[in-house]
């Protein structure tokens, strides 16, 4: 119960910091134009072909052209090994997050950078969609992972791996001139923030169901 209370607090913190960079957003744009654009300088300065093959390549595995197959794979494997919990703690957790991104999107009503997009894209800017999906589906991936492996070192590795790749698909949304860097933290606020609130649910329900039979 007290470890449950401390996810809750972390994510009230999480919340709350998306609804204070939401409000800047909506109201006060300009005041987060020199971070966006320092931000921007320091991802975009050296456009290279290679680099940018590179960022078109890893920017699909945020958006809906690797993770709904992905997530459709995960989801067989879980639940051919009755590994019901983890099952639906993925696929809820991820389903979640394109609708909120869809309402907050109109919420904001943010446009897309002024840049030359390298890829094609439309509709609202923030928050990023390829960020909160990213960041939420390899986020369950790591926690689904660790949960079955017992050496700290490989935990430690997968949690790294996990987070640099969250970190690639954000920074491919800059450089692709697809996404301000503030609606990237926007994106990894609120999904951090939903997973801290579930996490607790999930693991304690797995652990009913596993105590009682219905899954292994």
């Amino acid at each position: 119960m007290k470890l449950k209370k401390t996810y809750q607090l972390y994510a009230s913190f999480g919340l709350v910091l998306f609804v204070m960079l939401g409000y800047l957003v909506k109201f006060f744009p300009a005041s987060l134009k020199g971070v966006d654009q320092q931000v921007q300088s320091m991802v975009r300065h050296d456009m290279s072909d290679g680099l940018t093959s590179f960022y078109k390549f890893i920017t699909n595995f945020g958006g809906t052209v690797y993770v709904p197959i992905l997530l459709g794979a995960l989801l067989i494997f879980l639940v051919l090994k009755k590994w019901y919990a983890e099952a639906i703690f993925m696929a809820a957790n991820v389903a979640l997050v394109p609708v909120l991104v869809s309402i907050l999107k109109h919420v904001y009503g943010r446009t897309r950078p002024a840049l030359p997009h390298l890829v094609v894209e439309s509709g609202l800017s923030f928050p990023s969609g390829h960020a909160s999906t990213s960041l939420m589906f390899y986020a369950c991936l790591a926690v689904l992972i660790c949960q079955r492996l017992h050496s700290r070192q490989i935990k430690w590795l997968v949690r790294v791996l996990a987070t640099m790749f969250i970190v690639l698909i954000g920074m491919s949304r800059i450089y692709l001139g697809v996404h301000y860097p503030t609606d990237i933290l926007g994106g990894w606020l609120m999904s951090a923030s939903i997973l801290l609130l579930t996490y607790p649910i999930y693991d304690e329900v797995r652990f009913k169901w596993r105590f009682k039979g219905v899954q292994k």
